[in-house]
């Protein structure tokens, strides 16, 4: 089974509150092997694994637009061929994709 190793990120430093705003407005938290600390003074990062990120990337694409102004990277790993994409999101949208090989 291919696995799907999801990070989303912060641009800019986020407030430990606002980080974990984003992490349960994201839904990041209703997955059960996810990695997660929230601190002062840092961008908000999280990565959880999955079999199928397409539900996620969506789910955060439309989320974003709760943080106006505020742009946030989705890197979609597999696991197995370690290609990966990533993605700029800001306000509800995706910027930009790019695929990334080994």
């Amino acid at each position: 089974m291919h696995m799907r190793a999801i990070s989303v990120k912060s641009v800019e430093v986020l407030e430990e509150e606002l980080q974990l705003h984003v992490h349960h407005t994201f839904g990041m938290e209703q997955h059960s092997d996810y990695v997660f600390k929230p601190g002062g003074g840092k961008i908000y990062s999280a990565t959880i694994v999955m079999d199928s990120s397409d539900h996620v990337i969506t789910h955060v694409t439309e989320a974003s637009a709760q943080f106006p102004g505020r742009e946030f990277i989705l890197v979609d790993l597999d696991t197995d061929s370690n290609v990966s994409d990533t993605y700029r999101i800001k306000d509800g949208e995706i910027l930009e994709k790019k695929i990334n090989i080994g």
